[in-house]
């Protein structure tokens, strides 16, 4: 799965769950207001248009008064729009017969005294529906914030949840991989070309290690084809020099012998295998011809040495063998552009130069 795929996903899902932790908490924001709006609206408007009725009734002798009728009267038709509970309408529709017999002026004070009982007793009815009907509702109420507390609890839970795994998983998802790159980039700097990286994945990341194993292979194929033809110039050159007429001896920046040829093991009576990384000085003071050879390389003067019973001249020369600066510094490979890395001293044979030389000037 692509990182692009999984982020997606991980971050979708978490947009899901706030999603509807907003949508749940809306809803129930809605219902809880909803109910509570119910509640103080509709039975308290009931309750008032009741208190009204009855402080008709309380203040007033029969028969009513024109003002008092009226005030009942305009109560009353409130009521009848207002109508919202079980039996409310049955006992509104009574209350309208009892205050028609209360206000028929044909009626004696009996009668008009019966039907003020039968309103108060329908007022009564219609007080306790509602008085009933706010208790259920606020009941209602506190169900469902008890509910919504449930529910957003819960679902803050599943937020917190994912996110929790997401900030635990994210970090180590992206930043182990770039570890490995890392590590295997320092493997790679350090010429470990055999380093290679596996994901089990099928990510990015793992089109990645696939790019980083061809590169550390072509690596070691190239660096596998460059030491062997280093291998084969060096056996070449140590050829090229072995068979040489003239002495030839090779050191190091660390004056340490490299290499001497046979004609050197010959004059100079060396044991190549045990001279070989040997410092120079240090032979120096044990093998005299080596320290004349070393110490007058430059003079130009022709070597006298004494070789099966007669006399030879050696011409003597010394190169310094110089590296380029391979350093990534620029400024530093501009002001310097290489450094030494060792001394080869050569001595050419001139003893038939040097005897025609002799016999030229005789004649």
């Amino acid at each position: 799965m692509k990182i692009k795929k999984k982020l997606f996903l991980g971050f979708g899902l978490l947009f899901i769950v706030v999603l509807i932790f907003g949508a749940v908490s809306l809803y129930y924001i809605e219902v809880i207001s909803e109910t509570s709006n119910v509640t103080l609206k509709n039975n308290y408007e009931t309750l008032t248009f009741a208190r009204v009725m009855r402080s008709v009734l309380d203040e007033n002798d029969l028969p009513l008064t024109p003002q008092a009728s009226e005030t009942f009267d305009t109560a009353l038709k409130k009521q009848e729009n207002n109508i919202t509970e079980p039996g409310e309408r049955e006992a509104t529709g009574n209350l309208r017969k009892a205050f028609g017999l209360i206000t028929n002026p044909s009626l004696g004070l009996n009668q008009k005294q019966q039907a003020e009982r039968n309103a108060r007793l329908q007022l009564k009815t219609i007080e306790g529906l509602n008085m009933r009907a706010i208790v259920l509702k606020n009941n209602d109420t506190h169900s469902t914030e008890s509910k919504a507390t449930l529910y957003l609890g819960g679902m803050g839970f599943i937020t917190f949840l994912i996110l929790f795994i997401l900030i635990a998983n994210f970090p180590g998802f992206i930043i182990n991989p770039l570890n490995e790159f890392a590590e295997g980039l320092q493997y790679i700097n350090e010429k470990n070309y055999d380093t290679r990286l596996d994901f089990k994945t099928s990510d990015e990341f793992a089109q990645l290690a696939r790019a980083f194993n061809t590169m550390a292979a072509g690596l070691s194929e190239r660096e596998n084809a460059d030491l062997t033809k280093i291998i084969s110039a060096e056996l070449r050159l140590k050829t090229l020099i072995e068979e040489m007429p003239d002495v030839v001896i090779g050191t190091n920046e660390k004056q340490e012998i490299l290499f001497v040829n046979a004609v050197a093991k010959k004059i100079l009576k060396l044991d190549q295998k045990r001279v070989i990384g040997q410092s120079v000085r240090e032979l120096m003071k044990s093998n005299s011809l080596l320290n004349t050879i070393i110490e007058n390389s430059d003079k130009g003067v022709p070597l006298k040495i004494n070789l099966d019973g007669r006399v030879n001249y050696f011409q003597q020369k010394s190169l310094e063998i110089v590296a380029p600066n391979l350093k990534p510094d620029i400024l530093e490979t501009l002001q310097v552009a290489g450094y030494p890395a060792g001394m080869i001293y050569i001595l050419k044979n001139i003893t038939d130069l040097k005897e025609r030389d002799e016999v030229n000037t005789n004649t």
